[in-house]
């Protein structure tokens, strides 16, 4: 009996100690105010860290030059008039913006001003955004039609698991084929709209260090007496880029 005692005593001790203690773990004192305890997450709480394929389909447009940098100087009218390629292309990028955003389709501008933007910065954008699709915008006097590009860097020869350790000026190489294929659905659409397409490859930033399927677009006169700051002639253009980038966003995940 006085051993079932001291048991009973000590357990009463040891319970006491228990409830003190998840009193103090419930309320602690801090300036004199009760404050609740806020108890850990539970691990299957834990949101996982996102992963590329939880991203929305994204197009980033790149406006080429701007501030100092004014581009080409292409002919603007009928008047002898001429407009810098900056212009040009800050246009181009916000008339088709508007024309994707109304199909729900996410658009990142590198730019939205008359800025100078450095290559880094704009791959930067780029990257930023998870894209999908990345369009550099260009316009020239020189040739007709439109000519696309794709980076001149070699496919990555490295093991998947290794492709995300590349240098900042080679990272397109882990998505030249996916560039290759998007360059091949933009293409498909201007023949559509019965414009000259010239394909080609290039070393130019920001494609270089671009972590998207990634092309320049380059937007030359139809002819000789359509310049490119023709109104219908862009339009055509708008409506094929649209076009293609509507359709990649059905496939872009099928890429290899």
């Amino acid at each position: 009996m006085r051993w079932t005692k001291n048991a009973a005593q000590i357990g009463c001790h040891v319970a006491a100690s228990l409830l003190l203690l998840i009193a103090t773990g419930v309320y602690a004192q801090q300036g004199g105010q009760p404050v609740r305890a806020v108890s850990p997450t539970p691990p299957s709480e834990i949101a996982p860290p996102p992963s590329p394929e939880d991203h929305a389909y994204a197009v980033v447009l790149d406006a080429a030059h701007g501030g100092n940098n004014l581009g080409a100087r292409l002919q603007a009218g009928t008047d002898g008039s001429d407009l810098d390629e900056k212009t040009f292309t800050l246009n181009l990028a916000n008339r088709l913006s508007a024309q994707l955003r109304a199909r729900f389709i996410s658009v990142t501008l590198t730019r939205t001003a008359d800025v100078d933007i450095s290559g880094d910065a704009r791959a930067e954008s780029m990257n930023h955004a998870h894209a999908a699709a990345c369009l550099s915008l260009h316009a020239t006097t020189a040739g007709n039609g439109v000519h696309l590009f794709t980076s001149s860097l070699p496919p990555s020869a490295a093991p998947a698991e290794l492709r995300d350790f590349v240098p900042w000026q080679t990272a397109q190489s882990n998505f030249i084929t996916q560039s290759l294929r998007l360059e091949s659905e933009v293409k498909t659409a201007l023949a559509r709209e019965q414009i000259p397409v010239l394909l080609g490859r290039a070393t130019l930033m920001p494609l270089e260090s671009a972590t998207c399927p990634a092309i320049a677009v380059e937007i030359a006169p139809l002819n000789a007496s359509t310049p490119a700051t023709d109104p219908k002639y862009q339009q055509q253009i708008v409506d094929a880029l649209v076009a293609a980038l509507t359709h990649w966003s059905t496939d872009w995940r099928m890429q290899p």
